[in-house]
């Protein structure tokens, strides 16, 4: 019984830090001036050739975080077709008979 009490409640803080610490990140108004935030708006359009900001970031400062993202996005989706494949059961062996649908 003691030992429910004591999960249950580091659930609980482990959920108000999160949610403290996520009200912290998203709120806004970071005051500080960054100098790669300087130096983006100052040279990002010049730098990388883009007609603005957001596709000068997207496409000249991240283009290599972004192609890593998409090759994650592309194993996990394809990851997820195999595994959800019917007839599979996820071990590479085709459990399905001659109809096509189940073993005979």
């Amino acid at each position: 019984m003691k030992s429910g009490r004591l999960t249950a409640a580091a659930e609980i803080l482990v959920l108000l830090l999160t949610a403290f610490f996520l009200y912290q990140g998203l709120r806004g108004d970071h005051g500080e001036e960054s100098e790669i935030r300087r130096h983006i708006i100052e040279n990002g359009s010049s730098e990388t050739g883009a007609l603005n900001l957001v596709t000068s970031i997207y496409l000249g400062y991240r283009a290599f975080d972004t192609l890593g993202e998409t090759m994650v996005l592309l194993l996990a989706v394809s990851g997820g077709l195999f595994l959800l494949k019917p007839g599979s059961s996820g071990n590479g062996h085709d459990e399905r008979g001659e109809d096509g649908y189940g073993q005979d």
